[in-house]
């Protein structure tokens, strides 16, 4: 029992460290940032800080991994899903963790997390993609649209956080969806 308390306490101490750092992120530059400045924000001593991770660094290490392996599982199920389903499960994930979201999109986030983001939305959407259109597709202009279709999908949802949600989830999922159909269409012409 006291292991499961430790535990609890032990995730609770480093999510409010992620929290933390994020925030931060937002404001500046990872390597502006202090271990002072995460403790007090995230109302700890610094010694639980240390008790949990080296440095800032290792910080932004572990939660950049934490972030990939969740949007990686959603991800994975995107050519199992509709278009709306997929939008719906990924903004809800991001709604979800949205000051991280915020750091990502954030211009002091000077580090690879978007850039990883972006290579793994990519990966994906080619993998998916590659399935759908058979491999008399022209790999050159797989490859454009693919990059078309997820810096545009990026675009929309960094516009989404960094106002603060403005429109709703519903519009956003709705908005992505019929640009995929158009999408879609597009495709579907080309592999005439």
């Amino acid at each position: 029992m006291a292991d499961r308390k430790t535990d609890r306490r032990s995730m609770k101490t480093k999510s409010a460290i992620y929290q933390a750092l994020a925030e931060l992120m937002c404001e500046k530059e990872l390597r502006q940032i202090t271990v002072q400045e995460i403790s007090d924000m995230a109302d700890i001593h610094r010694v639980t800080f240390y008790k949990h991770f080296l440095d800032i660094y290792d910080v932004y290490e572990q939660l950049t991994k934490i972030i990939l392996s969740d949007v990686g599982i959603v991800l994975t199920q995107h050519g199992e899903k509709t278009s709306a389903v997929f939008y719906h499960d990924m903004l809800n994930y991001v709604s979800a963790h949205s000051v991280y979201f915020k750091m990502i999109f954030s211009p002091h986030n000077t580090s690879g997390l978007y850039q990883n983001l972006l290579k793994m939305f990519i990966g994906i959407e080619r993998l998916v993609l590659s399935e759908q259109l058979g491999s008399d597709y022209p790999e050159s202009d797989l490859t454009c649209v693919v990059r078309y279709h997820v810096n545009g999908c990026f675009a929309v949802i960094a516009d989404w956080v960094t106002t603060g949600f403005e429109q709703s989830q519903d519009y956003i999922v709705k908005m992505l969806s019929e640009l995929d159909k158009g999408l879609r269409t597009y495709l579907s012409s080309r592999n005439r």
